[in-house]
């Protein structure tokens, strides 16, 4: 599956960060939206947006 790649960095408070693709976000409306992440078997998570 073709798709886009981003790097995940620890920040100095020991969360970690990265950024979404700015073609994901404007195709999802993320602006200002919540995401719920889920792991899935093997190498791999699932992200929902969150409906408030």
């Amino acid at each position: 599956m073709a798709g886009n790649e981003t790097t995940v960095n620890q920040s100095t408070n020991s969360q970690y960060r990265t950024i979404v693709p700015r073609a994901l976000a404007d195709a999802n409306d993320l602006n200002g939206k919540k995401l719920a992440w889920f792991t899935e078997p093997g190498n791999a998570f699932h992200v929902e947006i969150v409906d408030e």
